[in-house]
């Protein structure tokens, strides 16, 4: 690498410095002489301490260079290990063993398992009448939410994730304060297993079924004592088993 004029003599001024400011006099009198630096710039003070500063940014680089150079290994090392373009399918993407975290704790059969809208957590519903909360990041339990007296069927978030609702065989339908975790509202309507819920997005409704072949229109989180708006009734049909809702659209699932 070749130093421009002005460059050169900066770094000769600098060395000046440093020689000088170390104590080695004879060698800064023989590189002043050698170097041929002028009397003015090597006791200049914008040179004070500069040799110094330069070395520990040249460190700083070196470091960061280092950094970037093992983050490039592992993302090379990352790429070559998944499928190439010719080759990537949504086959090669379906999770592997050996899993993440292997979470326990429910007693019974977990019927549903959900993320959170917006935080790191999970939220799991079982047979055993409970729901509980994970961090998906540390694999940590959380809490445990209580208030069901028999299997939790479904559980489904409104849109900000301030709210859960759940649905259970005991023919109950429960809104959980996801801040505070404490139920704060029971729904009663359904005289047959609730087997799913779910909130529309827009609006503040929430759409059941049930195994009594019905499915009930709820205006919930504002009303003190919620009651059905819209009931189908129960027909003959198929067992109702799942929901599936959008703003405009409601897709119920059935047993044959």
């Amino acid at each position: 690498m070749v130093l421009s004029a002005k460059h050169k003599d900066e770094l000769n001024c600098a060395i000046a410095d440093y020689l000088k400011s170390s104590g080695y006099i004879e060698a800064y009198n023989h590189f002043v002489q050698e170097a041929d630096v002028p009397s003015d710039k090597a006791n200049d003070k914008k040179f004070n301490g500069l040799l110094e500063k330069k070395w520990t940014s040249v460190l700083r680089l070196q470091k960061k260079v280092m950094d970037l150079e093992s983050k490039v290994t592992e993302t090379v090392k990352e790429y070559e290990g998944g499928p190439t373009k010719r080759e990537r399918s949504s086959d090669n993407w379906i999770p592997r063993p050996p899993e993440r975290y292997c979470l326990t704790g429910h007693r019974m059969p977990i019927s549903r398992v959900i993320f959170h809208p917006v935080y790191n957590v999970m939220v799991s519903a079982s047979e055993d009448g409970s729901i509980k909360v994970w961090d998906y990041e540390s694999g940590d339990f959380e809490r445990t939410l209580k208030g069901h007296t028999d299997a939790v069927n479904d559980i489904a978030f409104e849109s900000s994730g301030k709210t859960l609702a759940s649905c259970s065989s005991d023919l109950t339908i429960r809104l959980w304060d996801f801040v505070g975790f404490e139920c704060i509202k029971t729904m009663h309507g359904h005289d047959h297993t609730v087997s799913s819920v779910r909130f529309v997005p827009t609006g503040d409704f929430l759409v059941s079924a049930s195994r009594d072949k019905s499915i009930k229109v709820w205006r919930c989180l504002l009303a003190t004592a919620p009651k059905p708006l819209l009931d189908t009734g129960s027909g003959s049909g198929s067992l109702l088993c799942l929901l599936t809702v959008n703003s405009s659209l409601l897709a119920p699932t059935t047993t044959l």
